[in-house]
């Protein structure tokens, strides 16, 4: 008589299979399951601190790029717990990876450097730029050819709102490389200022004057710029115009703009336009109607 094979049940094969599957691999599973989860926690973790920080600094008002850094710092502890249990997860990868790592530091180090060379030069001119501090969120500052108000400090670009309106990410690398200008001025500077009759002229030095009066203003912004004019304006003309418009335009900065005459040249007269608020956004809005109506009232007084 032939023995039938008898059918067997799919769900015993199934468990068979997985008991089988787990005696061969689950000894690895484990692990890969740990430091995933570890991983998980440390990354929601870090979401979780980073936007409490940020919301406490806005209440608080902690200037953004003071709290970057500490941002950064349990950034890098985060990571550090993380490396921690990939080590006790997979000792056996990370001694051969270590073994791997310095055997080939060369090459790795070449290829990692063409890779992320220009990653890792912003990273560390971030570093600099916020323990540095050349400029605060808020200031008025030019960078290069790039002006406008500071809106963020972070680890890879400075964001730059623009007199258009636009946001504008610099790099730090270039921050580093460029020349930085910043009009914000510290009202605690403004008695060394006044004393030095070399660096003001009289204008100015009126309108510091009146700015250190007033109580509640800690940092103003000086902003600087040029203008020319040509040589056939009547030049006593000109200077009424440009008295009148300066005049009027004190009440929007807060403090009346000044001007004084740089260079006088074949075919122009060079001046330098100086802009006092206690508020840079008052700058970024009004500047160019500011430039305007000095344009139009030259041209007024030419043909008159």
């Amino acid at each position: 008589m032939v023995n039938e094979m008898q059918p067997t049940d799919p769900f015993t094969a199934f468990l068979e299979a997985l008991i089988f599957w787990w005696q061969l691999w689950g000894w690895r599973v484990i692990p890969i399951i740990g430091v995933i989860l570890v991983w998980i926690i440390l990354i929601i973790t870090y979401g979780i601190l980073r936007r409490v920080l940020k919301n406490r600094a806005r209440i608080a008002g902690v200037p953004p790029d003071a709290i970057n850094g500490l941002i950064l710092a349990i950034g890098f502890g985060l990571i550090y717990v993380g490396v921690i249990a990939f080590m006790v997860g997979f000792p056996d990868i990370f001694s051969y990876f270590v073994v791997i790592l310095g055997t080939s530091s060369l090459i790795i180090g070449a290829a990692i450097g063409i890779a992320v060379g220009q990653a890792v030069r912003n990273f560390v001119s971030g570093l600099y730029v916020i323990f540095s501090r050349p400029f605060h969120v808020e200031d008025y500052v030019k960078i290069g050819d790039k002006e406008g108000i500071v809106k963020e400090i972070s680890m890879n670009y400075t964001k730059l709102l623009q007199p258009d309106g636009s946001d504008i990410l610099v790099p730090n690398s270039k921050v580093l490389d460029s020349e930085i200008t910043n009009f914000m001025f510290e009202k605690q500077k403004l008695a060394g200022l006044l004393e030095n009759i070399e660096e003001v002229d009289r204008k100015q030095r009126s309108v510091l004057r009146q700015v250190s009066k007033v109580i509640e203003v800690e940092k103003i912004v000086r902003y600087v710029f040029p203008m020319a004019f040509h040589t056939s304006q009547d030049l006593r003309k000109l200077r009424d115009a440009l008295d009148q418009v300066c005049k009027k335009w004190g009440t929007k900065f807060g403090f009346r703009p000044v001007y004084e005459i740089t260079e006088v040249e074949q075919f122009a007269f060079k001046y330098n336009f100086v802009l006092f608020s206690d508020n840079a956004r008052k700058i970024l809005e009004f500047k160019p109607a500011f430039m305007d109506e000095i344009l139009n009232a030259i041209f007024i007084s030419k043909n008159t």
